[in-house]
């Protein structure tokens, strides 16, 4: 009986934070409203506005002098729906498949609001100070009571706060450099269903009637840091580099149960504990002015996934750790955009970009996850109200690559959900700054 319990040490934390995030894995990159428009290009070569300090320290720098703020947001609604689900009860002895009932889980994206605030002001003739207060990394994802896969996973929410101080320092009129510090709060809810009928034996499993229910919550505080560099060869030419590292947390919470009766005795709520690193961003930009109007922009983005092979879970009670095997790589992001200054008042923007999933294949895409390659097409605008103040908005659709899943958990109690996701994203951003 202990034995086929550490099955329940799965609980649905096996994809972790692996939401139906809009950069790839579980990242938003959705950190400001005057990049948002051109998708993101040339982001570490540019000085908009305080917002661009998230992408790049350095850029402090190069903006007015005096005081500024920025508010700003994004509004994103992703779709993921499972097509031709089939899930199955494996058993471990021989192998052999029994189908599990079920409906197919819906649409497992919902609106969500990434919000962001930044502050930059002079410190001296030549440093510069700012901070941002971001969301880089959550969402959730949701399937109907019942789906077919609810073993695997029914409720996925990750919430981030990222603080991040920041000083940059211009050298001459051509270099400057920067750094900051990230403290970063994650906290996480994940629900999932238990076969209860594997579990203790009776019948050959996926039995709805019979299902328990568990929740587990979990939260960390940790910390890294960020570093940038711009360079000016030419007047009209900036070249930009920045890394953020990596910030390893580690979760601490609670698992509860909802049993059915013949498990109560077992399933007993338990403390908690699971690592998990956040990875580490390289990113290389340029802009270059055609003339007065026109600016070409490129950036080139790399993302350590690899990081993440496998996630481990700790309880605080008779249960066995549990390891999932992910086996994520590395990703690549690459944009390309365009900037047109329609009149010193309006500016007009759009962009393109294709960001590569670090699932890399079906077995390793779990249903918390409906991760597949994705372009991006935006478009935005930038508005100067007055010297002061400026708006920003932005448009962009992410057109989802179709991707196949057949992810079976690992455990004493197995099971398989096989399907195709078929996915979209919209999103609107918009954000106002203030000089003064």
């Amino acid at each position: 009986m202990i034995k086929r319990l550490c099955f329940l040490s799965i609980l649905g934390i096996s994809s972790g934070v692996n939401m139906t995030a809009h950069a790839a894995g579980f990242a938003l990159i959705e950190q400001s409203a005057s990049g948002f428009g051109n998708a993101y290009a040339g982001m570490a070569a540019r000085a908009d506005d305080a917002s661009i300090q998230f992408f790049n320290p350095a850029s402090l720098s190069w903006l007015p002098a005096g005081r500024q703020i920025v508010l700003g947001g994004s509004a994103i609604l992703p779709s993921a729906k499972l097509r031709n689900a089939d899930a199955s009860h494996i058993d471990t002895t021989n192998g052999a498949r029994t189908p599990i009932s079920g409906n197919n889980g819906g649409d497992v994206g919902s609106l969500e609001l990434v919000p962001n605030f930044y502050f930059a002001t002079d410190l001296g003739q030549d440093l510069k100070f700012g901070i941002g207060v971001t969301v880089p990394y959550g969402l959730t994802s949701e399937y109907e009571d019942g789906w077919k896969g609810r073993y695997q996973g029914l409720k996925s929410e990750v919430m981030t706060i990222n603080v991040n101080p920041a000083l940059s320092f211009k050298a001459n009129d051509k270099l400057s450099v920067g750094g900051g510090v990230s403290l970063q709060y994650v906290k996480a809810e994940l629900t999932n269903a238990l076969d209860s009928s594997a579990l203790l034996g009776v019948g050959q499993g996926g039995n709805p009637v019979a299902d328990s229910y568990s929740k587990m919550k979990g939260e960390d505080i940790s910390w890294g840091f960020n570093l940038g560099v711009i360079y000016k060869p030419w007047e009209t030419t900036t070249l930009g580099a920045s890394y953020r590292s990596h910030i390893k947390h580690e979760l601490e919470g609670k698992a509860t149960f909802r049993p059915v009766a013949p498990l109560a005795a077992f399933l007993r709520n338990t403390d908690i504990s699971a690592e998990l690193s956040m990875p580490e961003t390289v990113s290389f930009s340029g802009a270059q002015k055609l003339n007065d109007r026109l600016e070409l922009l490129a950036d080139i983005t790399w993302t350590n996934w690899s990081r993440f092979k496998e996630l481990r879970v700790k309880f605080d009670s008779v249960l066995d750790d549990n390891v999932t095997t992910t086996k994520w790589d590395d990703s690549y992001r690459v944009s390309l955009g365009g900037n047109y200054r329609y009149n010193d008042q309006l500016t007009l923007r759009a962009g393109v970009a294709y960001d590569q999933t670090p699932v890399p294949n079906s077995s390793h895409r779990t249903p918390r996850i409906p991760d597949a390659d994705r372009t991006w097409f935006a478009v935005g605008a930038s508005w100067k109200l007055d010297p002061l103040n400026t708006i920003e908005v932005g448009y962009a659709y992410l057109r989802m690559k179709d991707s196949s899943m057949n992810h079976s958990s690992e455990g004493a109690v197995r099971h398989n959900i096989q399907g195709e996701f078929s996915s979209r994203v919209d999103i609107l951003s918009a954000q106002w700054s203030r000089s003064f």
